[in-house]
């Protein structure tokens, strides 16, 4: 079973970040902008988009580090790495984002940058569908993280998408092309990939293997 919509056809040549294997839990993409620290602290701010969407944002370690060490010039734009959130008790699906790392390439000239944003705004998510408001055209999905050591709980989370899928879909592991619009998150296509869900999908450790996008979106 699979999904798609017109825009996808317009977006032939911005490709989403994509799963490393077929069940793996993720939700990761890339954004174009300006990071505005807040007064009181460095890692936390704002994202201002190219099209002026402002994202709430933190820093994770990787990235505070290199705004810490001005390593960038916070006056310019660039292409990030972004974990995507969504509050589960906000009725739309306002975008909340971690950036995880930065492009930064020796030679920041505009071509380079206009090839940077072409990258923007594609997100990959994957996951088990938990709930669908059929009227509102909202998915929520269920994101299983690994903890990072065996005394730390699973640490779970939903992520809210604008967007309709067939109403048999709940309780069902999907691969979605998502792209961000304004400060939702818009299902450009996505596939059923396990159906039905079996028990231990939802039980079993399966990680968010970043090592391949951190290492694509270091400094070159």
């Amino acid at each position: 079973m699979s999904i798609n919509t017109d825009t996808q056809q317009l977006l032939v040549n911005n490709q989403p970040i994509r799963p490393t294997e077929p069940l793996e839990y993720r939700a990761i993409g890339r954004l174009w902008g300006r990071y505005i620290p807040s007064e009181d602290l460095i890692y936390i701010g704002q994202l201002i988009t190219a099209d002026g969407a402002m994202l709430e944002t933190n820093l994770a370690k990787r990235a505070s580090i290199l705004v810490q060490n001005a390593r960038i010039d916070l006056s310019q734009e660039y292409l990030w790495t972004a974990y995507p959130r969504t509050l589960l008790e906000d009725s739309l699906t306002k975008l909340r984002v971690s950036l995880i790392n930065v492009r930064t390439p020796k030679e920041y000239t505009d071509s380079v940058k206009a090839e940077l944003q072409l990258l923007a705004d594609n997100f990959s998510v994957q996951g088990v569908v938990v709930h669908q408001d059929l009227e509102q055209g909202i998915v929520e999905v269920k994101i299983h993280r690994k903890p990072r050591s065996n005394f730390e709980p699973p640490k779970d989370f939903q992520l809210k998408l604008r967007g309709f899928l067939p109403p048999n879909s709940m309780k069902k592991f999907w691969n979605f092309y998502v792209r961000r619009v304004g400060t939702s998150l818009v299902i450009q296509s996505g596939e059923c990939i396990k159906s039905p869900l079996r028990e231990q999908l939802l039980t079993e450790d399966i990680s968010t293997n970043t090592l391949v996008d951190a290492t694509e979106l270091t400094e070159s």
